[in-house]
């Protein structure tokens, strides 16, 4: 019984170092202007390189509701899979040209998928609805972040360090800067973003 109890507490021990660390990163929290404001929905804010980071594979999805992709931008790894469910009561298409990928034609609660096997930016849109736009970012590693509707975003779980943070946008830019994760804490960045 003694022997058992001990190999539970060693096992214990041993595991705990790697719980720790797995959950030892920082946040990185900050907001973008935009001028013209108008553009502001097209930003992604990443870091440009995390070495040695790895990400599972994962599905993402932007749907197709009320004519409109859902979310605008969806963030993800190359090598993951977005789903594009048609949730109108329309058909609706899904290419993209710098892709070059055409999905197709789909009606009313059918699902497409997509595998980005490279990064990149890659436009969504649909033929039968021009009005229609989306965004797949495709990044190196997965600290990236779409800006939300007052152009804040949140990068979280970011291995401490000194990294270069970044800004796309489809229009205007804004200059990389330096900054510096700590395990556990927040770290604040703001980028104005200029023609």
């Amino acid at each position: 019984m003694d022997s058992r109890a001990t190999l539970s507490t060693l096992v214990a021990l041993v595991a705990m170092p790697v719980v720790a660390s797995a959950a030892g990163g920082g946040t990185i929290t900050g907001k973008v202007e935009a001028a013209p404001p108008r553009y502001l929905p097209d930003t992604v804010v990443f870091l440009k390189s995390v070495p040695g980071a790895k990400a599972e594979p994962k599905t993402a999805i932007l749907d197709q509701k009320l004519l409109k992709f859902t979310p605008h931008i969806v963030t993800i790894v190359a090598g993951d899979t977005v789903v594009f469910p048609n949730s109108d009561t329309i058909a609706h298409n899904v290419f993209s040209p710098e892709g070059s990928y055409n999905l197709g034609t789909f009606k009313p609660g059918d699902k497409l998928t997509h595998t980005f096997p490279k990064p990149g930016a890659y436009t969504q849109l649909c033929s039968i609805h021009p009005e229609m736009l989306g965004y797949v970012w495709v990044g190196d590693n997965p600290y990236a972040a779409a800006v939300d509707e007052n152009g804040s975003f949140t990068i979280n779980d970011v291995p401490p360090g000194t990294y270069q943070i970044a800004v796309w946008n489809v229009k205007l830019k804004a200059p990389d800067q330096s900054v510096t994760v700590t395990a556990g804490k927040p770290t604040s960045v703001s980028f104005s973003l200029k023609r």
